[in-house]
């Protein structure tokens, strides 16, 4: 629902309280619903404050957390909040082999990274989608793309991860050459599938919003399909951008 405000909201904001309403209720239908439990609708505290400074970091297109957490008039914040395709805040996907996608983090009960934005969700499912029409079409044997870590359940620094902050990234378990995915191997071993995972990198890049992945397979960097981060031998990064405001 498009909103309008009369002054700014947030951090050192006006914060009349019909502003402070409107830009948490629309908060609130974009998914970023903890504001609706947790505090008065009408008032600002520190959660409304990072709350908008995790929205301003996904319409800004970053992975660590930023932002003035203030929403003003006529502001870029505002206008992603009016925007009709505005990031909404949503539990990852679960996808199924039939979707070329599996999203099995989400039985690990221990571990929460299973949040994020429905643009990194439709990013999986479309590649997903294209990975199984271009790849396990004619390779039924081979895995299916796996997600690991997204975010927490409200964004935010992770000790888990230098990034993952705002839902705008996910790890991808590395195929085995045996079909499985997961963890005890490195691109430097003979069980992993290199093929799999070029075809799973083709088809997230092919995406309208894939941005870039880090995994340090020399093969694949050579192709352009990734580049290098310490720690991504033994998986992949994917990145997204945000589409352009509409």
């Amino acid at each position: 629902m498009p909103i309008e405000i009369q002054n700014s909201v947030g951090s050192q904001g006006a914060n009349n309280s019909d502003d402070v309403r409107a830009v948490k209720t629309r908060l609130i239908e974009l998914g970023f619903d903890w504001l609706n439990s947790e505090g008065v609708i009408d008032k600002v505290d520190q959660l409304t404050i990072a709350t908008i400074k995790l929205f301003q970091t996904i319409k800004s297109g970053l992975n660590v957390i930023t932002g003035d957490g203030r929403v003003d008039v006529n502001g870029d914040t505002l206008k992603w909040l009016q925007a009709s395709n505005a990031p909404r805040w949503q539990e990852m996907p679960a996808g199924s082999p039939e979707e070329g996608f599996v999203n099995d983090e989400l039985k690990d009960h221990n571990d929460h990274h299973d949040f994020g934005t429905n643009w990194l969700a439709d990013t999986l499912r479309g590649a997903g989608a294209k990975y199984k029409a271009d790849f396990l079409s004619v390779h039924p044997g081979a895995a299916v793309l796996s997600i690991n870590d997204t975010s927490l359940p409200r964004g935010g620094n992770t000790p888990a991860h230098a990034t993952h902050e705002s839902g705008l990234a996910s790890d991808i378990r590395l195929p085995h050459r045996d079909g499985t995915v997961g963890g005890g191997i490195t691109v430097a071993q003979t069980a992993y599938d290199r093929s799999a995972m070029r075809a799973m990198l083709i088809a997230f890049l092919a995406q309208p919003l894939g941005k870039r992945v880090l995994l340090n397979d020399s093969v694949l960097r050579a192709e352009g399909l990734c580049s290098f981060a310490d720690g991504h031998e033994n998986h992949a990064h994917f990145e997204i951008k945000p589409p352009a405001r509409a």
